[in-house]
């Protein structure tokens, strides 16, 4: 008899190790880390605290404190002394037995106004030096003096002597508050005086005023009442969604290392992935958590109390929030909360307390608040370009969605979306890089040693930097720039001046560093900055791609300074600058602009700081990071985008043929074509008929050399590709490694 066996049901052991050899998070798991930590940080009554009990209590106290305040400084009356009335003749009533004639703005009231003729304090003495007395000390809050003069009328408009004066206090707000309240006061006497002399005249006033201007608001009404709060609250719910995913971070793993759990639970049977899905769900859920209460506290409160003290009443655009519109907001703050978190996460990582992971979180903070604030600013709206930004992107749609225009949220949700997607991934990846390292979770001794840290640095110095020395090297470089531009105060205005303009920070800041960090902390030139020959075709190939790519990276530039216009004063700036390289010798020109920048900035960015950030199993590290920082090292932000991409392919070329040459030769063809377009186009030569056509705005390619560029530069890119990738820089951390991991003495016993 023949017996079919059968599959038994797998044990939770068998489905472990079998997810664990796939690689695939269970769901399951990440389900019991997810309540572990949630259970533990329920059980923190500082938690608590801080994210339900806090938000409820605070906006209340605050609301109830502002209400306290406003009955302080609303209708507060304002004493005014005005000397001199006896020289108001032949002139409309200023003064009453009530105060001021003229009409005084609701918002102005009350005012105590108390008279002085000018004669009677001329007696004791100076008039001006009793008016400052009494504006010092307090009496009066303002002084309004009508000097003798005045009351004549030829002298009234052409000696300023006749002028009236107000004196005013502006170490005393109650001062500045009453100096506000005059001067509306005098506008309208003064408007009042000359309606009355055209009237006696007998000049028509309606002549001088030929129309009306009535503004009229054609926003509906749920955006009129929602136009405060679709820019506050979004801000308000990002700011405490970042605040609420920090501390939460820092306890569940700088916490952890303290209480020494963190060690149990990477001994458990779960994946690395699944820990990190777990804790990254936690972070999540209280970082929503803490801008959903503190949100809804601060609108209850904020509503309840601007009825109260009267703001928002009629005409006033603060209103009640509009509940439905809202909850935009909380599609919104899934996706954030969870970047947010997954950011905190990969940083408290590396801190080895809760005290060193504060100070790790406040920098991330720092970093992504431009991003939060950046909507806050005037003329900030909705486009293709803003949605590219991270944070700004999904703020803008919120408020857009908020204020009703779906249409223009509709069209951006793709890109913002898309945006928000890969900033996700990319902060989760770190995350669960930061996990998967154990250098990272359990890091060396705390205590530092200056001259025991020199020493380090000059003993244990290899063939190429490591990833700490690149980056604090990009550091320096950009921190340099930055300070190298504020230094610059004007443009000059010959060419002496645009050469020494553009040598000094090529060689000075940017050369120099690297060249200083290649030889004081490596024990090889050559191989630190990556001087090799590569394989002979990488080189014209680097020259081909470069021709090819470059009428792709001029419509690339059109397309950035269409999305981000360059202001009118950049341009003006710029205009000098671009006149003098149009007119100088050429070679001069090419040496300045070509040359020099290939050579410098591929030694840094593509020399090395990529070797030093290429090592332990760094290549895409490398390329990402050396592209932002060659892209920020340009001054203009069109140019800082453009030149991010360029450094995409300039580091996927350095990455696949192991040297910095064909990256200079490229660097040097692209910015030698950009400079030279305009030279080639007006030439005698004729191929420049076939190459450039001319517009208004001056040469730009011809569409057919565009796509038969594109071609050719598609095919270059394809063949740098399937290079494999050299290995010289994973070959110097191997020989590194055998030199210091190989004990000598093993190595005499084992010959």
């Amino acid at each position: 008899m023949r017996y079919w066996k059968t599959s038994e049901p797998q044990t939770s052991e068998q489905k472990r190790r079998a997810a664990k050899k796939a690689g695939q998070p269970r769901l399951s798991a990440v389900g019991l880390i997810y309540m572990r930590e949630m259970r533990d940080q329920l059980r923190d009554r500082r938690t608590l605290f801080t994210i339900a009990v806090l938000p409820i209590l605070l906006y209340p106290i605050v609301g109830s404190l502002l209400l306290q305040i406003a009955q302080f400084t609303q209708q507060h009356p304002t004493s005014v002394c005005v000397i001199g009335t006896e020289h108001l003749r032949n002139a409309p009533p200023l003064i009453g037995e009530e105060g001021f004639v003229p009409a005084v703005p609701e918002e102005h009231q009350p005012m105590k106004v108390i008279t002085y003729p000018w004669s009677e304090i001329e007696r004791t003495t100076a008039v001006e030096n009793r008016a400052n007395d009494w504006v010092e000390s307090g009496i009066f809050d303002c002084v309004v003096m009508i000097p003798p003069k005045f009351a004549n009328a030829n002298e009234r408009t052409t000696n300023d002597e006749a002028s009236i004066r107000l004196l005013y206090n502006v170490a005393s707000d109650q001062s500045m508050v009453a100096r506000v309240r005059v001067i509306s006061v005098l506008e309208q006497w003064r408007k009042d005086w000359m309606r009355d002399r055209l009237a006696r005249s007998g000049i028509d006033i309606d002549a001088l005023a030929p129309f009306r201007l009535s503004d009229i608001d054609v926003a509906p009404l749920r955006t009129r009442e929602a136009a405060l709060w679709s820019k506050l609250l979004p801000f308000i719910m990002l700011i405490w969604a970042m605040t609420g995913a920090f501390y939460p971070a820092i306890d569940l793993v700088a916490g952890e290392k303290e209480r020494g759990t963190l060690e149990t639970l990477l001994c458990s049977p779960a994946l690395r992935s699944e820990i990190v899905l777990g804790k990254l769900a936690t972070v999540t859920t209280f970082s929503m958590m803490t801008a959903i209460l503190n949100a809804g506290s601060m609108l209850v409160t904020s509503s309840l109390v601007f009825h109260q003290i009267g703001v928002g009443g009629v005409g006033s655009s603060i209103g009640a929030p509009p509940l439905i519109p809202m909850l935009w907001l909380l599609v919104a703050l899934v996706p954030l909360s969870a970047l947010f978190s997954a950011l905190a996460l990969a940083v408290a990582a590396m801190a080895r307390s809760s005290k060193e992971g504060q100070y790790y979180l406040m920098p991330l903070m720092m970093v992504t608040l431009p991003l939060v604030m950046l909507p806050m600013l005037p003329g900030t709206t909705l486009s293709v370009g803003t949605s590219l930004i991270p944070v700004t992107g999904m703020f803008l749609m919120v408020r857009a969605l908020v204020e009703g225009q779906y249409g223009v949220a509709l069209i951006h949700l793709p890109i913002v979306a898309s945006v928000t997607a890969a900033c996700l991934y990319m902060a989760a990846k770190w995350a669960h890089r930061q996990f998967e390292s154990e250098s990272v979770l359990f890091g060396g001794d705390d205590s530092w040693e200056l001259r025991r840290w020199v020493r380090h640095l000059w003993r244990d110095r290899q063939t190429a930097a490591t990833p700490a020395q690149a980056a604090v090297c990009g550091a320096i470089i950009l921190v340099a720039l930055f300070f190298g531009k504020l230094a610059v105060t004007e443009m000059p205005s010959d060419f002496p001046g645009i050469a020494k303009l553009v040598m000094m920070p090529q060689i000075g800041l940017i050369l120099a560093p690297t060249l200083l960090m290649a030889v004081v902390l490596t024990t090889s030139l050559r191989t630190s900055l990556r001087l090799r020959m590569p394989h002979w075709p990488t080189l014209p190939l680097a020259v081909l791609l470069g021709i090819a790519l470059h009428p792709l990276y001029v419509e690339l530039a059109s397309w950035i300074s269409y999305m981000y216009p360059v202001s009118e004063q950049a341009s003006a700036a710029i205009e000098p600058f671009a006149q003098q390289i149009a007119s100088a010798p050429w070679l001069s020109v090419l040496f300045l602009m070509a040359v020099l920048p290939a050579i410098c900035e591929e030694l840094a960015f593509r020399g090395f700081i990529f070797a030093g950030l290429n090592r332990e199993k760094g290549a895409l590290r490398a390329i990402i990071l050396t592209s932002v920082m060659f892209g920020l090292s340009h001054g203009v932000l069109q140019q800082s985008i453009a030149a991010t991409f360029m450094g995409l392919l300039l580091g996927g070329i350095a990455l696949k043929t192991g040297s910095v040459l064909p990256c200079i030769l490229l660097h040097f063809t692209n910015n030698a074509l950009s400079v030279s377009m305009g030279r080639i186009a007006e030439s005698s030569w004729g191929g420049s008929a076939i190459m450039y056509r001319m517009t208004d705005e001056g040469p730009a390619y011809h569409p057919l050399w565009i796509v038969g560029s594109v071609m050719i530069a598609a095919i270059c890119v394809w063949w740098f590709a399937t290079l494999k990738a050299e290995t010289c820089d994973s070959d110097a951390d191997r020989i590194e490694v055998d030199n210091t991991m190989v004990d000598p003495a093993a190595q005499l016993a084992s010959t």
